[in-house]
């Protein structure tokens, strides 16, 4: 019969000090309305720009009209007539494709204004404004359309608000949802990219950017500055900044200033300039090349890239250094592919080169992206193994290539960050299994490459790539690609594929094989011992396997010992309500279990 050996006080007081062993970063999904990202208690501000159609029956879903707005983008006056096209009218729409990843019940509904607003979809009604109320929403219909039909010119409809069901009465004083929070927690930076929309930007003045009163966060601008401040103070966060490679020097010049007077003076600022712009797939890349061109850079257009990325990363990181005086706030980062190590010493050579440098500025690090299982996916075609191709040989065909090519671009990288003094870190990384060219409309590899990311085997791999990274290759900050997306034939990028998705092995490889070996202060934690439903056999335990059953909400798992510090240990399985893990030194190990409510914690010994 098996013993369940509790221990029995109270309290269980234990000082556990920050030691990061093994730093990483997220990269947030980018803000649009079919993000199963969830960010805002306020769903409007996820809403998609405005779509004008016009008022008579049967006309076209979207008709190409432009409806004058004001500063804040809600239109100034509905129905609006150009005189040319007949009156138009206006909708947007939110939490749309979701699959039902997101909350039903009653949400609360506020505008203000005058004019009438409508709502179909997953929610239905029609509205006089100003309103307040309640609206229920039932996700098994969909999204919610919202439609603006009539607009007071003297008096427009405005300040829009549609928040989810927890949140109605404490919206206004907590502007993201509390499983957004508590998933960034984790980590110690959040890389911005494409909250910014860094790739094919548009942005060239501080006059363009996104206004935090602006009635969506979607915009070609991206995301305001003030939300990516506001969530890096409360989270205290590093932010991992990407500027607009288009940018003049006063957009630049602004940015830094805002950072410096409103971020919080704890917190480090990673300064990157665009993102990928080695990457031809990106507008950025050629628009590069031309402004290389224009200065009289020579060379083949790759080779003006590279040129350019060195001396425009210099006079960012001149600018940043000028606003914050001498203050050591700044990761200055040089940019570069992963796959080539060769260029990552081409570009550090054009930084040191005072042509391009003029100035001298320092770097402190080079940033790459080390994908693994790029080429497996075209490579399954390519050999004619659509038909026959089992899930683990693909997974086995990731690790070859993850060994055989990978570790060698993290080491080659290294060498070169050594050889300049810099640090290296990752920009992005994980998984890249997905196929490209016609082969993307492959339905039948699309459906493998998603059940193969969905697999346990998924885990392992993740777990023997960030060992690697941390301890042959001595890299430092890890930023993860990607935080919370639906899979497609462009991908399984998201860690969890929704909000709820705690399950999914690549998350948990994540926590287990990362974060697990970090540390916060947590100050004096309650022990499992009064919660009965939080239990632990054997304990002690002979060979450390450990079996736990609970009532918590598909929790994380960490371990520490009694002096705080992260131990690492292997997960047997995991199921709603019971895990098993194996710990491999004697010793007494503290297992804490979280989940968005609770932290659960219970001493163990392994004999």
């Amino acid at each position: 019969m098996r013993q369940i050996f509790t221990l029995t006080f109270l309290f269980l007081s234990f000082n556990i000090f920050s030691q990061i062993d093994r730093p990483a970063a997220i990269n947030l999904s980018g803000v649009v309305d079919w993000s199963r990202e969830l960010v805002f208690t306020d769903a409007f501000k996820q809403s998609r720009q405005w779509i004008a159609h016009s008022t008579a029956p049967g006309s076209a879903w979207d008709s190409g009209v432009s409806i004058p707005l004001g500063a804040d983008g809600y239109p100034l006056e509905i129905p609006f007539d150009n005189g040319i096209d007949g009156p138009q009218s206006i909708r947007t729409l939110m939490v749309w494709d979701l699959e039902e990843h997101y909350p039903g019940g009653n949400y609360r509904l506020v505008a203000e204004g005058t004019g009438i607003i409508r709502l179909w979809g997953a929610a239905s009604g029609t509205f006089n404004c100003p309103i307040d109320t309640l609206v229920s929403v039932n996700p098994a219909q969909g999204g919610v359309a919202l439609e603006i039909d009539a607009s007071d010119l003297a008096d427009p409809v405005h300040n829009i608000r549609f928040i989810y069901p927890d949140y109605v009465d404490t919206y206004q004083n907590q502007t993201f949802t509390t499983e957004f929070l508590d998933f960034v927690d984790d980590f110690q930076s959040i890389r911005f990219m494409d909250w910014l929309k860094t790739n094919h930007s548009p942005v060239q003045s501080w006059s363009e950017r996104t206004p935090a009163n602006y009635f969506t966060q979607t915009v070609e601008s991206g995301t305001s500055w003030e939300y990516i401040v506001e969530l890096s103070n409360l989270m205290k966060k590093d932010p991992w900044i990407c500027v607009p490679h288009l940018a003049d020097d006063n957009y630049i010049f602004e940015l830094a200033t805002q950072l410096k007077n409103d971020l919080d003076p704890g917190l480090t600022i990673y300064l990157e300039y665009s993102n990928e712009l080695w990457n031809g797939a990106f507008q950025q890349n050629h628009d590069v090349a031309n402004l290389a061109s224009q200065l009289g850079y020579t060379g083949q257009p790759w080779e003006l890239t590279w040129k350019y990325t060195a001396k425009r990363s210099a006079d960012i990181f001149k600018i940043f250094e000028d606003v914050f005086g001498g203050e050591e706030r700044l990761v200055k980062i040089i940019p570069t592919q992963a796959a080539n190590p060769w260029l990552t010493n081409q570009i550090c050579t054009y930084f040191h080169d005072p042509f391009y440098n003029p100035n001298n500025v320092s770097a402190d690090a080079i940033a790459i992206a080390p994908y693994f299982g790029g080429n497996v996916a075209n490579e399954i075609i390519d050999r004619g193994r659509l038909g026959t191709i089992t899930i683990p040989e693909v997974l086995a065909a990731m690790d070859t290539n993850m060994t055989g090519e990978v570790f060698t671009w993290m080491d080659g990288n290294k060498t070169v960050a050594n050889d300049y003094g810099l640090d290296l870190i990752s920009y992005e990384g994980g998984q890249h299994l997905v196929a490209t060219g016609a082969n993307v409309n492959n339905q039948d590899l699309t459906d493998l490459l998603i059940a193969t990311n969905r697999d346990s085997g998924m885990y392992d791999l993740y777990c023997t790539y960030f060992d690697y990274w941390y301890e042959q290759t001595e890299g430092g900050l890890f930023a993860v690609f990607s935080s919370h997306s639906g899979p497609s034939k462009w991908g399984s990028w998201g860690i969890k594929e929704f909000m709820a998705d705690t399950l999914n092995y690549k998350y948990h490889a994540v926590q287990n094989c990362v974060l697990s070996y970090n540390t916060q202060p947590v100050g004096t934690t309650e022990t499992g011992s009064n919660n009965p439903n939080f239990q632990v056999f054997p304990n002690p335990s002979q060979d450390g396997i450990f079996t736990i059953t609970h009532d918590l909400n598909f929790p994380t798992v960490k371990v520490f010992d009694l002096n705080g510090k992260a131990i690492k240990f292997q997960m047997q399985h995991y199921s709603k309500e019971q895990l098993g893990l194996q710990l491999f030194s004697k010793g007494m190990y503290l297992i804490q279990l979280h989940d968005q409510n609770e932290n659960a914690t219970m001493k163990v010994l392994v004999k």
